[in-house]
């Protein structure tokens, strides 16, 4: 799958009517003609989602996808894996061959540009071993007055449509093995949550087995290795799953879903700013009511 632009990877279950969407706007994108892309279709978890399952596979059966991206492919499964071990696995696979790898999932709207700004982002950053992914997705529907850059440095990783190079990749410690040094650290726990006071109690459920999310893994690896995220100051990414359809998602979480303007940007290594960790901080740390419950949740 090896490429002068990154392959793209895209993840899907049982919504066709999303996964259609999905791949129309992947294909009208720039580079598209010139991108590989490989699809993962999940298998069944039980009998009721056959059918929509078997709607998924007729979609990635017309032809015409093959005609709009330098090659498709589709690797379906039988099995259900779930999210989490498909997409590590899945990512696995395509970016060891491939050495960078473009990852959506089938609720994921891209911009035109999108596909030119992830390739631009991770020729400039690959030697940046301070930087663990790329995100095509941006929560801020402005960036902070006065904030100049076109991209911003944010110590949480994104699973909106992102990207990562191998050597990255490889690093991942998928057991979350040191999870136990934010529970006896209360100054690391902070400085986990300066871009979205979510994080570690999706990290405690993951430990207890509540939830099994690969984003929090590799979030937590990305911090604990010093590792950060490039954002677009606008965004690429509009996300139509939060339509209750999905398993992850849910109606009313929708942070922005308002596409960029398609101007260009200039990348540059810039700093972390107090201003935009400020505004992560209120994007994703959720209502004053979701704040107490997690905070009740590990009295």
């Amino acid at each position: 799958m090896s490429h002068s632009y990154a392959p793209v990877v895209v993840f899907a279950y049982n919504r066709p009517d999303h996964l259609r969407q999905t791949l129309a706007a992947l294909a009208e994108a720039d580079l598209a003609g010139d991108s590989r892309v490989r699809v993962y279709a999940d298998g069944a978890r039980n009998e009721a989602a056959r059918e929509a399952v078997a709607a998924v596979r007729a979609v990635l059966d017309a032809p015409a996808w093959r005609d709009r991206f330098a090659a498709f492919e589709v690797v379906a499964s039988d099995e259900n894996k779930g999210l989490a071990k498909a997409i590590i696995g899945g990512v696995t696979d395509v970016v060891e061959e491939a050495g960078r790898v473009i990852v959506l999932e089938d609720d994921l709207i891209v911009s035109r540009d999108f596909l030119r700004f992830m390739n631009d982002a991770l020729d400039f950053y690959q030697s940046d071993q301070t930087i663990g992914s790329i995100s095509g997705f941006c929560p801020l529907k402005a960036p902070p007055p006065g904030y100049t850059h076109d991209v911003m440095r944010v110590p949480r990783n994104c699973s909106h449509g992102w990207a990562t190079w191998a050597d990255r990749w490889r690093q991942v410690d998928w057991t979350a093995s040191e999870a136990w040094k934010l529970k006896q650290d209360r100054a690391l726990r902070r400085r986990f949550h300066l871009a979205g006071s979510d994080r570690y109690d999706r990290l405690q459920r993951q430990i207890a087995g509540k939830i099994n999310s690969w984003s929090i893994r590799f979030g937590l690896w990305q911090f604990l290795s010093g590792r950060d995220t490039i954002y677009p100051a606008t965004n690429h990414i509009k996300n139509i799953g939060f339509d209750n359809s999905g398993t992850h998602t849910r109606s009313g979480e929708e942070i922005n879903d308002a596409l960029g303007d398609g101007r260009r940007w200039t990348l540059t290594d810039a700093e972390v700013s107090p201003e935009v960790l400020a505004g992560f901080r209120r994007a994703y740390s959720g209502s004053p009511q979701a704040r107490l419950v997690r905070f009740l949740r590990h009295l």
